[in-house]
C-alpha cells in the first residue's frame, strides 16, 4: 500500500517485505509492559516546586552512560515567581531552567539543579530543548526561553508574559547552557536574540518573541538550536560549528510562509538539517489551512519546503467533560507532529517517519502516521498508521482524543535490528480526569504497514491549571540496549501526589515521571 496524501500525488508504490516480521510485530504487542519511575517530586528538592514539560538526551562520560532530562522547574523560585488565585508575578532572577539525571538507566533520578539568568538576561522562562555532541558525548547543551533585561520592567511582569508590553511579549530570545560532565553540571554557555526591527513591532529591537524549542547534533560536531520567532512568523535557528565556537544565525527555511508553531529539528547521518513546523500560505488568516511541512539544509543552503499533509492541528485544547476545583479541566497542547530520521526499510525510503494531529468532523483528536524519503521529493501518509478515530461511525458516542505524538528512531547498530517507535497521550470518553500513554511500532506486516498500540501508562491523573497547562510537550527517545532490545523512555509530567489546587497560572500538583518500555 503506498502512502496516501490529500491529493494522492505521490511517488511511492507498493512494496515487499520491511525489516519487521510479523512475528516481531506479534512478540511486542503481547509483551507491551513498561516501568514507571518518578523523576522528580519524590526528594526534598524538587517536592515544593512545581517541574513540567520535558525534553531528554543520553550522554556518556568518565566511564557513565547518563539519561539527562530538562524540564520547566520552579524548585527554588519562591519570592521570585509569586501566584495567587487569578495572577502570576515574575521578578527578576527567576529561572525555570532545571534538570535531572540518571546513572541507572532509570530506576533512580537525581536533580541537577537550576541555572541562573546570565548577566544582561532577567528570567530564564522555560520551553527546554536538550541535547548531547555526537563528537563527544560528555558534552551536552540544554536551552530555555529568556527575557532580556533590556525588554523586563523594573517591578516585575504580572500575568502573561507573551503580552507584558503593552501587547508584546517580554521574552526577547533564548539562553544556552553547556554541561562538560555529561549532564551534571550545566554552566551559561550564550544566549541568542534576533534584534532585527520589525514594522509595527516597537520592542523587536529589543529581541524578537521566541517561543518553544528544539535541539539536533551532527556526526560533524556541529549543535542546532530552532526557535519559533513569533514576531517575525518563522522559524530561526542557530549553529555552532563544533560546540566550542559560538552559535550563529541561519536563513530562515520557510521564507514568504507564515510559521504558526514550534519547530522539530533533527540531523541526518550525512550531516544535512531537517526542520519541521506547522505553516500557512501567506498569513495567519484563520480560513487558510495550517499546513504540515519540511525542509532540508545542506551544503550552505536550504532546499525547496515539501508539505507533508493540510488541514492538521495546530495547539488543540482538549476537553474532559469535566469540573475539577471549581474550574473546567482541560489540557492544552504544544508542537503536534514529530518526526525522526533512522534506517531506511530494505525496499523503500521511508529514513523519515512521522506523526502528527488531526481533527474528525467531530472535532475530536486523532493521530496520522507518515513517511518521507531522505531528499523529501516526496512524503505521505498511511491510513493503517492512524491512531484514534479519522472519522465517526454511528455509533462512536464517547469522546476519543489522540494528540500529542512523538516519533523516536533506534537507526541500527552491530547485530542489532533498526527499530521505529510512536508514543502519544490518549485520552478515552469515560476519562474525565486522567489520560493514558500509548506507544506504537512505526512497522509493516508482508510490506504493508501495519501497527497495534499498547497503553503503557494508564489512568495519570491530569492536574492543569485553569488555562490547561499540564506541559506542553514530551521528550522521547531511545536510552539504552538490552541484548537484542532498545529501552526507549518517554517523560510526562505526572500529578500522582493529588490536584490540590487549580489556580489561573498553577496547576498543583505537577512533577515529572519516566515511562519506559523494552523493544
Amino acid at each position: 500500500m503506498p502512502p496516501q496524501t490529500e491529493s494522492d500525488a505521490f511517488l511511492f508504490s507498493a512494496t515487499r517485505l520491511s525489516r519487521m516480521s510479523q512475528a516481531l510485530l506479534l512478540v511486542v504487542v503481547l509483551t507491551g509492559c513498561s516501568t514507571i519511575n518518578l523523576v522528580t517530586g519524590s526528594d526534598d528538592a524538587t517536592r515544593l516546586g512545581g517541574q513540567s514539560e520535558t525534553d531528554a538526551t543520553t550522554s556518556f562520560r568518565g566511564g557513565v552512560h547518563r539519561i539527562v532530562v530538562a524540564f520547566n522547574d520552579e524548585t527554588g523560585n519562591q519570592g521570585k515567581i509569586q501566584y495567587d488565585q487569578f495572577n502570576r508575578k515574575v521578578f527578576r532572577g527567576a529561572s525555570l531552567m532545571g534538570w535531572s539525571y540518571s546513572e541507572d538507566q532509570g530506576k533512580t533520578w537525581k536533580y541537577g539543579g537550576k541555572v541562573k539568568p546570565p548577566a544582561g538576561w532577567a528570567v530564564l522562562w522555560g520551553d527546554p530543548a536538550i541535547i548531547a555532541s555526537r563528537t563527544n558525548y560528555g558534552m551536552v547543551f540544554m536551552s530555555n526561553l529568556a527575557f532580556p533585561d533590556s525588554k523586563f520592567p523594573a517591578g516585575g511582569v504580572d500575568g502573561r508574559v507573551d503580552t507584558a508590553l503593552g501587547g508584546y511579549s517580554v521574552i526577547g530570545g533564548a539562553c544556552i547552557a553547556r554541561s562538560t560532565d555529561g549532564g551534571v553540571n550545566f554552566q551559561n554557555f550564550q544566549c541568542v536574540s534576533n534584534t532585527d526591527p520589525i514594522p509595527g513591532i516597537p520592542a523587536a529591537v529589543k529581541g524578537h518573541f521566541y517561543d518553544g524549542g528544539s535541539m539536533a547534533s551532527s556526526s560533524q560536531g556541529e549543535i542546532f538550536a530552532a526557535f519559533v520567532d513569533v514576531d517575525a512568523s518563522q522559524i530561526d535557528i542557530w549553529r555552532s560549528p563544533d560546540g566550542n565556537q559560538p552559535f550563529a544565525r541561519l536563513p530562515p527555511p520557510f521564507p514568504n510562509y507564515y510559521v504558526g508553531s514550534h519547530p522539530r529539528v533533527r540531523v541526518g547521518p550525512d550531516g544535512t538539517l531537517f526542520v519541521m513546523a506547522i505553516i500557512k500560505q501567506g498569513s495567519s488568516d484563520s480560513n487558510v489551512p495550517y499546513i504540515l511541512a519540511m525542509n532540508r539544509y545542506r551544503d550552505g543552503k536550504w532546499s525547496v519546503p515539501t508539505f507533508a499533509d493540510i488541514n492538521v492541528a495546530a495547539y488543540p485544547n482538549v476537553p474532559f467533560g469535566s469540573s475539577v476545583l471549581g474550574s473546567p479541566l482541560t489540557m492544552r497542547t504544544g508542537p503536534q507532529f514529530s518526526f525522526d530520521i533512522g534506517t531506511s526499510s530494505v525496499d523503500r525510503d521511508d529514513s523519515i517517519r512521522i506523526l502528527y494531529t488531526k481533527t474528525n468532523e467531530k472535532g475530536w483528536y486523532y493521530v496520522r502516521g507518515g513517511i518521507c524519503d531522505y531528499n523529501l521529493k516526496s512524503c505521505g501518509w498511511y491510513e493503517n498508521w492512524t491512531f484514534g478515530a479519522s472519522s465517526v461511525r454511528p455509533g462512536d458516542r464517547q469522546r476519543l482524543d489522540v494528540f500529542n505524538p512523538n516519533v523516536a528512531a533506534f537507526p541500527a547498530f552491530i547485530g542489532i535490528s533498526p527499530r521505529w517507535q510512536g508514543s502519544f497521550l490518549t485520552r478515552y470518553g469515560n476519562s474525565t480526569t486522567t489520560l493514558n500513554l500509548t506507544r506504537a511500532t512505526l512497522g509493516y506486516v508482508n510490506g504493508l504497514p501495519l501497527t497495534i498500540p499498547v497503553d503503557i501508562a494508564r489512568d495519570a491523573p491530569v492536574c492543569s491549571d485553569q488555562r490547561g497547562y499540564w506541559g506542553d510537550y514530551d521528550g522521547f527517545l531511545p536510552v539504552g540496549v538490552d541484548g537484542d532490545s532498545i529501552q526507549f523512555m518517554r517523560f510526562m509530567t505526572d500529578s500522582s501526589s493529588g490536584c490540590t489546587k487549580r489556580w489561573q497560572f498553577m496547576g498543583e500538583s505537577q512533577h515529572v515521571r519516566a515511562v519506559d518500555y523494552r523493544y
